[in-house]
């Protein structure tokens, strides 16, 4: 019996050494997940603050009744305000006191009410403020998100905070800036586009002016048509686009194009086209003058035998005819006029050394380098075997050592590429038209030819 009773307590005294042994290897187990959860807490704490603190947008958190709690680095850059600071001026920073300060918060009012008392979202993209310490305006964008418990109770409001000031100012001087350009250009009397690059185009935008030039009603009427309508020859149009294309930009070109009504009207052409990366043209930026008039009148002069056949200038009666005119209009406008007169030197002995041909060419050259270096509005003429000369309007009086200066540099750069077999020398002088004292386009001419042969004697010594 005895052995019995000591059986059964040595059985029950093992079973229990078993369960204590399980309990206590359960107990370990715990304690290692207690303290890989409590190793995994502190690594999450840690990470999300380092989130909170380098984040580049400003985060607060403020509780429902819209204490603050917790800021960020980005957010004190923000309102440039210290920890201290912060505590003092809390009030300064609450956003309901900042609403109600501000009148024209007030349709946002509703919504604030609704996140801080019933949770939810909101997002606002533009918010004019008032720097809390300063004073000074800023514009800032925010984001609200209310943090709720178990029973939709809000406990935690969660604000980003982006500072938009400067995006702000550039945009609204972007815009002023547009505005001003769209009004200078509105009102220009220079004709301005901007069309596809395809050949057959179609207008992006135009001034006023060219709507004028082609008699359409409003610009409305001309961004519907094609811009290849325009053109009385539709080749010209597709040399244009060729010539962009391989150039990027088009200068002086003469084209015949017509009007509405079909009426043709001659223009200038200046272009240059906009291409993104692959080289493709996006679209063509333009001005377009009217010349119609003057290329009437140049056909009246050329039947009239006003134009140098070697040349296809003006010869000295043409010169005379435009130049009189041209000094009527200088006078009524009361705008300046500049003649300039120049001789290409030794012509005689480029003839005897070289041959007329090449001299010739050398009174061709000298033309080409007038026209490129001189605009297709001033009058170049040939008055004489070696004598030339340029009318320029709407110029001042200072304005005729810069002309002497351009067409140098023309004429030096001719020569450093020529392949004819001399140099081109050039003598200039100039005189300048004054309105306020008139004079003859023959007191004018014989005042730039004694400057040009100064110019011509001062280069012997």
């Amino acid at each position: 019996m005895e052995n019995t009773i000591s059986n059964r307590s040595s059985r029950t005294k093992l079973r229990h050494k078993k369960i204590s042994n399980r309990l206590d290897g359960r107990i370990d187990k715990l304690e290692t997940m207690n303290e890989q959860l409590k190793e995994e807490l502190r690594h999450s704490k840690v990470l999300n603050r380092a989130l909170f603190e380098h984040s580049p947008v400003g985060i607060s958190i403020r509780n429902s009744a819209g204490d603050l709690f917790f800021v960020n680095k980005a957010w004190k850059k923000i309102w440039r305000l210290t920890t201290r600071q912060i505590k003092e001026n809390d009030k300064k920073t609450r956003h309901w006191p900042l609403v109600k300060r501000y009148p024209y918060l007030k349709n946002v009012i509703s919504k604030f009410k609704k996140v801080f008392d019933h949770g939810g979202e909101l997002f606002l993209p533009e918010l004019r403020v008032k720097h809390p310490k300063t004073g000074a305006t800023m514009w800032i964008s925010q984001y609200y998100y209310a943090i709720q418990d178990k029973h939709k109770k809000v406990e935690q409001i969660v604000i980003l905070t982006q500072n938009i000031t400067e995006h702000k100012t550039a945009e609204t001087a972007l815009r002023e800036s547009d505005i001003r350009f769209r009004t200078i250009v509105e009102n220009l009397n220079v004709s301005v586009f901007r069309t596809t690059g395809d050949t057959g185009g179609h207008f992006i935008q135009v001034n006023p002016a060219l709507v004028k030039m082609f008699g359409y009603r409003s610009v409305k009427s001309l961004l519907k048509i094609q811009v290849l309508d325009l053109y009385h020859n539709r080749k010209d149009r597709r040399g244009l686009i060729k010539e962009l294309r391989r150039k990027n930009f088009v200068r002086n070109r003469e084209i015949l194009m017509q009007k509405k009504d079909g009426t043709p009207i001659w223009v200038s052409i200046y272009a240059k086209a906009q291409c993104d990366d692959k080289g493709r043209v996006k679209w063509i930026d333009g001005v377009i003058e009217d010349i119609t008039e003057r290329k009437h009148k140049e056909e009246q002069l050329r039947a009239l035998s006003l134009i140098d056949d070697l040349t296809g200038l003006y010869n000295r009666r043409g010169f005379m005819t435009l130049a009189e005119h041209q000094l009527k209009i200088a006078s009524r406008k009361k705008k300046g006029v500049i003649l300039l007169f120049t001789d290409l030197d030794n012509l005689k002995k480029i003839n005897d050394e070289f041959g007329h041909s090449i001299g010739d060419r050398a009174l061709v050259e000298t033309t080409n380098i007038l026209k490129t270096t001189f605009r297709r509005s001033d009058i170049i003429a040939r008055i004489g075997g070696d004598e030339f000369v340029v009318l320029t309007s709407e110029a001042g009086a200072t304005r005729a050592k810069d002309l002497y200066i351009r067409l140098q540099k023309s004429l030096d750069s001719f020569n450093k590429k020529t392949k004819l077999p001399l140099i081109l020398e050039l003598s200039i002088g100039w005189a300048y038209y004054d309105p306020d004292k008139p004079q003859t386009i023959y007191k004018l001419l014989l005042t730039a030819d004694q400057s040009m042969y100064r110019h011509k004697q001062s280069k012997k010594k």
